[in-house]
C-alpha cells in the first residue's frame, strides 16, 4: 500500500507540473475546474483567431495565424488530457484514503488511544488559558504550552509573554530534551533559566509546559515541583467526567 500511494503521489505531481499547477498546494476539484475553464477559454480564442484569419487576412499572415491557432489548439487539447488524468488520479487517491480510514476505524486501532487524543485536543483548545494560569505559578518572562505532534514535533500551541520588553526566542531544544528523557528539564539558554515539564497520562506524553525566566534567573527544584503539580492538575481536570 505504501508503494502504491507513493507512486500515485508522484504521478499526481507529474501531471500537476504538466498542466502548470503548483505541487506544494492542495489539489481540489475547484483547482482542476478552474484550469479546465482556462484551457477551454484558450481553445475558444484559438478558434476565433483561426476564423478571423480566414476572413480578414491574406497570404502569409493568414497562414501564420492559422498555424499559430492550430498549435495553441493542440496544446489546449493535450492540457485537457492531462487534466482528465489528474482528476482520475485524484479520485484514486481519495478512494485509497477512505479505504485506509475505514480499515483503521473498523479494526479498532484508534480505540485505545481515544482518551489520549481527547487529552491532547483539550490541551490544544485550552492552551491560551493554561499559559496564562501557568504564568501565575512561577516567575517567568515567557510561558509556552507545547503540543506533541504525530512525528514527535513540538509545536507551540500558546505563548504568554509576561514581560514583552524582554521577549524570549523560541528555542525547542530544551523541550526536545525533556521529551527524550521523559523528565523535567532545567537549563540555561541565552543567559535565562528555561524549564520544561512534561505532562503525562500514565505512560503517554500529553504536552509540555515551558517557562523562560528573566535574564540571570535560574529555576530550582521547588519551581519544578510547582509546575509539575500544575501539569498533573491540568491532566486530572481534562480527564474528569464533566469534560
Amino acid at each position: 500500500m505504501t508503494a502504491t500511494v507513493t507512486t500515485l503521489d508522484r504521478e499526481i505531481a507529474r501531471e500537476e507540473r504538466c498542466v502548470g499547477l503548483p505541487t506544494d498546494q492542495p489539489l481540489t476539484d475547484g483547482v482542476i475546474t478552474r484550469r479546465r475553464l482556462q484551457i477551454a477559454g484558450l481553445l475558444l480564442a484559438c478558434g476565433f483567431v483561426a476564423v478571423f484569419a480566414v476572413f480578414a487576412a491574406a497570404g502569409v499572415v493568414q497562414l501564420c495565424a492559422i498555424v499559430l491557432a492550430a498549435g495553441f489548439g493542440v496544446y489546449a487539447i493535450r492540457q485537457d488530457r492531462h487534466l482528465r488524468r489528474l482528476a482520475s488520479l485524484r479520485g484514486d487517491s481519495l478512494r485509497i484514503t477512505l479505504v485506509v480510514a475505514g480499515e483503521l476505524m473498523f479494526s479498532g486501532v484508534l480505540a485505545g488511544d481515544r482518551e489520549l487524543l481527547d487529552l491532547r485536543d483539550g490541551v490544544a483548545r485550552s492552551a491560551g488559558l493554561l499559559a496564562g494560569a501557568l504564568a501565575e505559578v512561577v516567575p517567568a518572562d515567557s510561558v509556552r504550552v507545547r503540543l506533541v505532534g504525530p512525528s514527535g514535533e513540538l509545536p507551540v500551541a500558546a505563548i504568554r509573554d509576561v514581560e514583552p520588553r524582554r521577549p524570549a526566542r523560541d528555542d525547542p531544544e530544551p523541550a526536545i530534551e525533556a521529551m527524550r528523557t521523559g523528565e523535567t528539564t532545567c537549563t540555561e539558554r541565552d543567559g535565562r533559566g528555561v524549564m520544561v515539564v512534561p505532562m503525562w497520562r500514565r505512560g503517554d506524553l500529553v504536552g509540555l509546559l515551558e517557562v523562560v525566566g528573566a535574564p540571570g534567573d535560574l529555576y530550582h527544584p521547588r519551581d519544578a515541583a510547582l509546575v509539575d503539580a500544575y501539569g498533573r492538575g491540568v491532566v486530572a481536570a481534562l480527564l474528569s467526567p464533566r469534560n
